[in-house]
């Protein structure tokens, strides 16, 4: 008889189980589901690179994120070093938080500050987005000497200087393909006994000094202006990128 008493009690104890295992299973895929969201967005960022041997170890190419009004990264990831040109880079940043303001593709130094970004997305721009945001670049150039030409000569200089044709002014064409011949160990035709660039010596190169806080009057135009107008608060880490790029150079290179 205690036999039967009991059996009603080990089957709900069974079904009591079973129930258990179920639920189990079934909390899985809803923690699941809830740590996707809070994982935030992903981008895969795609480029073809370029001149990544004639970046400075000082400095780092990466795909990096960005709160607004900080130069310095959030996140970065680094892109590896190749010496072969029109490389295929992928690079994927993931758990994005809603605080970040900018993915970059980027150069930074060793600080993880912002020197000069190549290429930008705006999140805000996808707020809504619930799959990968892609981030296609194309070709870049990485290398010091064409980040120089294309993302401060290009975009700030070649207004007045040689962008209109001919030499421009101070008869200094800084347009791609003439200005390391126009700067490099080439006298001053504004400055008497000055360089515009010394090979290997940032501090005696006149495009140091026309660029660096306190040289204003050096020359008839501010040319401090310059990098402070486009580059903002980035503008300190521009300067150091230039005088690093002046510093690595070979005389008889």
């Amino acid at each position: 008889m205690m036999m039967t008493k009991l059996q009603p009690y080990r089957i709900l104890s069974l079904l009591a189980f079973l129930l258990v295992l179920t639920s189990c299973d079934s909390g899985d895929i809803v923690e699941n589901d809830t740590e996707q969201e809070s994982n935030g967005y992903t981008v895969r960022m795609n480029a073809i690179v370029s001149g990544m041997a004639a970046l400075s170890d000082k400095y780092t190419l990466a795909l990096a994120t960005f709160k607004a009004n900080d130069n310095y990264a959030l996140t970065v990831y680094s892109i590896p070093s190749t010496s072969t040109d029109n490389a295929e880079v992928s690079v994927v940043a993931s758990n994005i938080t809603s605080d970040v303001s900018t993915v970059e593709l980027v150069v930074t130094n060793r600080l993880r500050q912002r020197v000069i970004s190549l290429a930008s997305i705006n999140m805000a721009d996808y707020a809504a987005a619930t799959d990968t945001i892609r981030m296609n670049v194309g070709n870049v150039e990485v290398g010091m000497t064409g980040i120089i030409q294309r993302h401060v000569f290009n975009a700030s200089c070649i207004q007045c200087h040689g962008g209109n044709g001919g030499n421009g002014a101070a008869d200094l064409n800084l347009t791609e393909g003439h200005a390391l011949a126009n700067l490099k160990d080439v006298a001053s035709t504004r400055k008497e006994g000055t360089f515009r660039i010394v090979s290997g010596n940032a501090g005696q190169s006149l495009l140091h000094r026309i660029l660096a806080e306190g040289g204003e009057d050096i020359l008839h135009y501010n040319h401090t202006e310059v990098l402070t107008s486009q580059f903002k608060n980035d503008a300190p880490a521009v300067r150091t990128f230039i005088d690093d790029w002046i510093n690595s150079m070979k005389k008889d290179e």
